[in-house]
């Protein structure tokens, strides 16, 4: 199979041509905004989920740490189709389509000089661009993890990182966390908010179930996932009863049965919160539920939510 080409500030480029300095302002000061969606390959067409919510993020997010980016929510959605079409072009089908903005130039400052506008890169990962170094294959996502709630750290507060800024920098503490995690045998770590509350995972979202109904953290300390409303909106049209509200990590441990939610995954069961099984069993009725209709609206198969996905093909 042939790399699909990156979407480099308005060029298809192969994937080599698309560099930038070790000296960039986007690497030496963890600048680098970004947002990840799925591409999915669904009989006789590809389709993109939600990408008009993804690009709208990733202006957001550029807005909040201050890039400046020449290109319009709608010449960016563009772009991001032709570059899902040139990737099933060179036989890609289900992958991630990775949109980055970050300013390329070298900035001696913390702050980029006025006139830096941000450079803008959307590229089609396979699951052959996963391969881990020594292996043959891809590592198959897990159906289920176990989670750890470590209770003496905390996720960055607003007033360090603003939550709904997919920023490069506020993954490291994150990163940390998860590491000490995997080297404890958990498989992924929740963090608190300041207030000792559930927050998120890294990469994810967490959703409780209790007693049939939905629960998730509020978005005044966590990202607002996109895989997170999907949920939320399904799990609605589906006459499960959702909302937002505050948890605590016991809560959390105590639930019938919980999930998290991304692009990637979207929906992975949870089978334990420091070592404590759920209740319902991993994945329980209510994940693996939510996780199907998830999939078909992926699919394009839901004709509620038939606006949720772009054909590159059509």
């Amino acid at each position: 199979m042939a790399r699909a080409p990156v979407w480099s500030n308005g060029t298809l480029v192969g994937w080599d041509e698309a560099r930038v300095s070790v000296l960039s302002h986007g690497i030496q000061r963890g600048a680098l905004v970004f947002d990840v969606g799925p591409m999915r390959d669904a009989g006789s067409r590809t389709l993109l989920f939600r990408p008009r919510e993804h690009v709208a993020r990733l202006l957001r997010s550029a807005a909040l740490v201050g890039h400046r980016i020449p290109w319009s929510e709608a010449q960016l959605l563009e772009a991001t189709v032709a570059t899902a079409r040139a990737a099933v072009a060179a036989g890609t089908g289900q992958a991630l389509v990775r949109w980055s903005a970050y300013v390329a130039t070298v900035e001696p400052d913390v702050v980029p000089r006025a006139a830096a506008a941000a450079s803008v890169a959307i590229a089609v990962i396979t699951p052959e661009d996963q391969v881990l170094p020594g292996a043959d294959t891809p590592a198959p996502k897990a159906e289920t993890v176990r989670l750890q709630v470590p209770r003496d750290l905390r996720k960055a507060g607003p007033e360090v990182f603003p939550p709904q800024a997919k920023v490069a920098a506020s993954y490291l503490g994150p990163m940390l966390a998860k590491r000490a995690a995997l080297a404890a045998g958990f498989d992924e770590v929740v963090l608190l908010d300041r207030e000792g509350r559930v927050a998120e995972a890294p990469t994810c979202n967490i959703f409780a179930v209790r007693g049939g109904e939905l629960v998730t953290p509020p978005l005044e300390r966590v990202l607002a996932g996109i895989t997170r409303d999907a949920v939320l909106a399904v799990a609605r049209a589906e006459g499960i009863p959702a909302r937002e509200a505050h948890m605590t990590p016991e809560e959390l441990a105590e639930a019938d049965e919980a999930f998290l939610t991304a692009s990637s995954l979207p929906v992975q069961g949870v089978a334990s919160v420091d070592g404590r099984a759920m209740k319902d069993g991993a994945p329980g009725p209510v994940t693996r539920r939510l996780r199907a209709a998830l999939t078909a609206c992926e699919r394009g198969e839901d004709a509620r939510f038939a606006s949720w996905v772009v054909d590159v093909r059509g």
